[in-house]
């Protein structure tokens, strides 16, 4: 009897394991699968009582189970509570950068680098063409976080 109350409740573990942690449908939903069915056998071959309330148990227990596993206060333990609210990089106009200011290219832009205006490196992008390491640029517009510049003739 031992026995079959040990292959039902890893059975049921098994399948739980399978529809709340595992993806898809794999060796643990296989293997819970055939633990439980192996027990409900073994207790029909004492007897066909057994056998029904083995079943009925079963049915329960799983309703037990899933309902308590797919709880969302059972996870919250094992789930990221924290949320990211920062931003990569803040708007050019909050760095107090305009349109029409100059700076100097730091890396190559091609098309996208980094650029130093008013003493704030920043992210820019090239609206035309590729701009080479420390050459002269002007700031265009905006686009998100991003500058766009072009060289200045």
């Amino acid at each position: 009897m031992t026995t079959i109350i040990v292959l039902i409740v890893l059975g049921v573990l098994l399948l739980v394991a399978e529809i709340v942690v595992l993806p898809g449908f794999g060796f643990a939903g296989i293997a819970g699968g055939i633990s439980i069915i192996v027990g409900i056998i073994m207790s029909y071959n004492i007897s066909s009582i057994a056998g029904h309330i083995t079943v009925f148990a079963t049915i329960v227990l799983c309703v037990i189970a899933m309902r308590f596993s797919l709880r969302a206060k059972t996870w919250r333990r094992l789930a990221l509570n924290k949320s990211i609210d920062s931003t990569v990089d803040v708007s050019p106009s909050l760095k107090n950068i305009q349109i029409g200011d100059e700076g100097i290219s730091i890396t190559r832009l091609s098309p996208t680098g980094k650029v130093r205006i008013k003493n704030i490196d920043v992210e820019a992008r090239s609206i035309l063409e590729f701009i080479e390491h420390n050459k002269e640029i002007v700031v265009i517009k905006f686009e998100d976080s991003k500058v766009i510049v072009k060289e200045k003739i």
